[in-house]
């Protein structure tokens, strides 16, 4: 099924080329810009014993600076912190409450009538209270990345390496792929499809390793609202689906392997600076990070 959805993810983004809208064409040069969004939502989690249900919320922050006609430096921040909803942790059999982070630093060259290029490194981590304890974790990630941009379509690939200073799980290090793909109805307005693959080694060779996959889509729009006027509001789903995952549940010993499913989904409101979502996404602060929170769950 896994496979199904990446392989369906990257038919999508490659027939993206045959749309055509002529009135999108983007002026030469980048700008300062910035995104600032902010969601909750709700999360449902499966590790095959039962299922738990936990309150979501999270952040982000992005920021672009051009340095002379073509580069860019970009950072960019995001955070989520997630706790117990209709259980008590005594009852619950998942990990949590949790907070996650990343923190990242992006240099590209762009060309914003046709293409981005450029390299990424970043830090993130967690903590967690597990059934059995608690457990935090600590990664360095690092690759490159690119953009194609087709009329009101972008293109966004990422791929590099992990790795990982955990306490209580016992990742070691590993790699990551990411697809994504924009198309903007409107300059005000954007669907977005992503599918990320990782993939993990465990420090103990026992266990083997760990793949996750992560599925998402949303929608951003602009919504007129009482007394706010135009308000920019979106909605989105993620899925991730973790094989060989390693902790988490109270039934049987602390290492068993097992695989780990959750749902969450989300509204939230999303800010840009300095110009329209096209403009920023084209000119502007347009990159950001896979979750790497997928693996420790």
């Amino acid at each position: 099924m896994k496979k199904i959805i990446l392989a369906a993810t990257a038919v999508l983004m490659a027939s993206a080329g045959a749309a055509s809208a002529a009135d999108m064409d983007r002026e030469i040069g980048l700008i300062v810009s910035g995104v600032a969004d902010k969601w909750m939502g709700v999360q449902f989690i499966d590790d095959g014993v039962g299922d738990d249900i936990v309150f979501a919320s999270g952040g982000e922050g992005r920021l672009s600076f051009p340095v002379g006609n073509t580069l860019s430096i970009q950072n960019d921040f995001k955070y989520e912190y997630n706790e117990y909803a209709i259980e008590s942790p005594a009852s619950n059999d998942v990990n949590g409450p949790r907070y996650s982070y990343q923190f990242a630093a992006h240099v590209s060259h762009r060309d914003p009538s046709t293409f981005l290029i450029g390299a990424f490194g970043g830090v993130g981590g967690n903590n967690m209270r597990l059934p059995f304890g608690a457990s935090t974790q600590d990664n360095l990630f690092a690759g490159g990345e690119f953009q194609f941009y087709l009329n009101n379509f972008t293109l966004y690939g990422q791929a590099g390496y992990v790795e990982t200073n955990n306490v209580g799980v016992g990742l070691d290090d590993g790699f990551f792929a990411r697809g994504v793909l924009r198309y903007f109805p409107t300059a005000d307005s954007r669907l977005q499809v992503e599918s990320t693959y990782i993939n993990m080694d465990y420090l103990n060779p026992a266990f083997g390793d760990v793949d996750a996959f992560i599925v998402k889509a949303r929608y951003d729009m602009m919504v007129e609202l009482p007394l706010m006027g135009s308000t920019p509001l979106w909605v989105g789903y993620r899925g991730t689906f973790r094989d060989n995952c390693h902790g988490g549940r109270t039934v049987g010993a602390a290492n068993n392997l097992f695989d780990l499913d959750d749902h969450t989904f989300m509204i939230g409101t999303s800010y840009s600076f300095s110009g329209d979502m096209l403009t920023v996404d084209r000119q502007g602060a347009t990159l950001d990070t896979p979750d790497f929170i997928a693996c420790y769950q």
